[in-house]
């Protein structure tokens, strides 16, 4: 790595790219080598507090010295309109360039930008000679690409920006890429920090302009730049590091979120996924009654789009049992049977409905007499019969519970030591089922007791589970869709997710969900979901086989299958013979493939 003053900018020349840094307001250049690309921006960023606006008084010359290892560290100190002091940090290495600020002062922190900054009456942004943006988080409309002109945002909750509704798994990594068509190189940005500081929301990709340079409303799109958004929930007092935007370096597509995660893992910013002992039954075929249950609550519906009653009200012993027998009578014994929603009387207790599990523990182990494990289902962030005094608030209304709450958390605690333990008040389940995770809460508003916000809360609430689950019963499977590193050791088992997408077939949705998941949790069994009837084609059972190639095969049909789509007929019938065959065929190959591949470890 080469460095030198040229024209009262500071030029460095690495492997990757070349760098010239200029004092602000004047535009700074980053010359891609693997694609050619220029990219010209403003190196600095302001940093808004809650109900202002930060904006750059005067900017000092670049400081800078070249560490032990290489690699070159500058430093620029800036007068903020707002704080009381502020400044620009780059950290430019062979395989990576790290940009971040550095404020002091008092105030609540709303968002952070890079690469987008006021100075005298005028903002400044980023642009290249690229057309579009990358985002790593999938959604229900199977879009990663957008526009530059575009805003695009990575939550690590909900995203309601997105057309359809949301990202199609939760906290995704925050790592997006630049792109022109023309190339197979992308640069890649991604947004990390120290563990134990991920509490921000979200991470965007061309922030709303503060200073249009029109009436024009299309101009106000072409600022470009990052932020990471506290919706006014950092409070600072004191000096105050902020996370990096990193940049890296992958060589096509497939490489972006695992080039960015393998530098996170190299700087100790996020832990490396660690292989840990499972149990083999973890990957046996796995039944869960719900689309049955669906299916049936619009059997009497004449065009199959208006339920006549919830699908929870067929969770019941007695259902769920005839389906059981069913694919049992048809050479299709699962290994797991997941007990979906409404199995419970209440969301935040353990208590079985009686009206429909007459005897939960005592069904639970006749299963397990047949070889069947049992999965409860459990939502995330409901707020369901949350006592206010127990609650996550916004502008004073309950949201969900509080897991930093002690006497939340301490329910929460024993509600799941229940679902496994063997004791007389247990129901001796073998893995839960956790859903919800989507709605972890973001945004302005917000309050907890721990002030704990972000990927940080997700996790809070990942270990409670995990922990109480594995105290009871250490073979305990803890299923999500949360799809991070740092959430891995809180992880046993992933989920494909719902696939509410534009396309007659599940396919390209499966094998990209199923790629971010090898990306962030490459050891953990990937439970696929049951996808039958989101698969419009008529290969439908297809599906299935394709399932058992990706990870765990999932059926939700054992009796009545229901197709559907948006502004489709639904398609409502029996299974066939001819579908159990194929079921009892892929159940078989399953399970052999496992004994194969784990011939030491027991009963499949």
């Amino acid at each position: 790595m080469q460095i030198k003053e040229k024209e009262n900018c500071v030029v460095i020349d690495s492997l990757h790219y070349t760098m010239t840094l200029a004092v602000p307001p004047a535009p700074s250049y980053f010359f891609y080598k693997k694609s050619g690309r220029l990219f010209g921006f403003i190196a600095a960023g302001d940093c808004d507090p809650a109900g202002g606006s930060d904006g750059t008084l005067s900017s000092g010359k670049w400081q800078y010295h070249v560490s032990d290892d290489g690699s070159v560290q500058l430093r620029r100190e800036e007068t903020s309109s707002v704080w009381e002091r502020k400044a620009f940090l780059i950290h430019a290495r062979h395989d990576g360039v790290e940009f971040q600020h550095e404020l002091s002062g008092k105030g609540a922190l709303n968002e952070v930008r890079f690469f987008r900054a006021c100075f005298d009456g005028r903002e400044y942004g980023f642009a290249g000679d690229i057309d579009e943006v990358y985002s790593a988080a999938p959604n229900f409309r199977e879009q990663h690409y957008y526009h530059t002109s575009a805003r695009v945002r990575i939550s690590y909750g909900n995203d309601l920006s997105v057309a359809t509704g949301a990202h199609a798994l939760a906290s995704v990594p925050h790592v997006m890429a630049l792109h022109d068509r023309r190339d197979r190189a992308y640069l890649a940005a991604g947004v990390f920090a120290p563990q134990g500081e991920y509490l921000w929301d979200d991470f965007l990709w061309n922030p709303d302009a503060k200073l249009p340079p029109t009436d024009y409303a299309g101009d106000a799109l072409l600022g470009g730049g990052f932020a990471i958004s506290y919706a006014g929930k950092k409070t600072l007092d004191g000096t105050w590091l902020s996370p990096r935007l990193v940049f890296t370096f992958p060589d096509r597509e497939d490489e972006i979120l695992k080039c960015a995660l393998e530098y996170a893992y190299r700087k100790n910013d996020l832990p490396r996924p660690a292989r840990r002992g499972q149990p083999s039954w973890w990957r046996t075929p796995i039944y869960c009654p719900w689309h049955d249950q669906s299916a049936l609550s619009m059997k009497d519906e004449a065009d199959y789009h208006k339920t006549h009653c919830s699908a929870g009200e067929f969770c019941t012993e007695e259902w769920t049992e005839r389906w059981l027998n069913l694919l049992i009578s048809h050479d299709a014994k699962p290994g797991i049977v997941i007990l979906d929603d409404q199995w419970q009387k209440k969301l935040i207790s353990a208590d079985p409905d009686t009206d429909k599990w007459p005897d939960l523990r005592g069904w639970i182990e006749r299963c397990h007499e047949r070889g069947i494990r049992v999965f409860l289902w459990y939502p995330a962030w409901h707020r369901q019969e949350i006592p206010a005094d127990e609650a996550i608030t916004r502008n004073g209304e309950i949201v969900c519970g509080d897991i930093t709450l002690p006497k939340h958390e301490a329910r929460v605690r024993d509600m799941i030591r229940r679902y496994f333990s063997d004791a007389p008040d247990g129901l001796n389940a073998d893995g839960i089922k956790i859903d919800g995770l989507l709605g972890l809460p973001v945004g302005s508003g917000l309050k907890n007791h721990a002030d704990l916000w972000g990927l940080e809360l997700q996790r809070c609430f990942l270990r409670v589970v995990y922990e109480e689950a594995k105290k009871a019963k250490p073979s305990a499977c803890i299923s999500v869709y949360t799809a991070n590193p740092y959430l891995d050791a809180y992880t046993d088992m992933v989920r494909l997710g719902d696939m509410l997408i534009s396309r007659l077939s599940t396919r390209n949705a499966m094998l990209d969900r199923k790629a971010i998941y090898d990306a962030t949790h490459p050891y953990a069994p990937l439970d696929t979901d049951g996808q039958l009837n989101f698969h419009q084609a008529p290969d439908y059972i297809d599906v299935l086989a394709l399932e058992a190639e990706l990870g765990v095969p999932t059926l939700y049909n054992a009796e009545f299958l229901r197709r559907h789509r948006f502004f489709f007929q639904a398609a409502y019938h029996p299974f066939t013979e001819e579908d159990y065959r194929e079921v009892s065929r892929i159940f078989h190959e399953s399970r052999n493939k496992l004994k194969d591949d784990h011939p030491e470890k027991g009963e499949l």
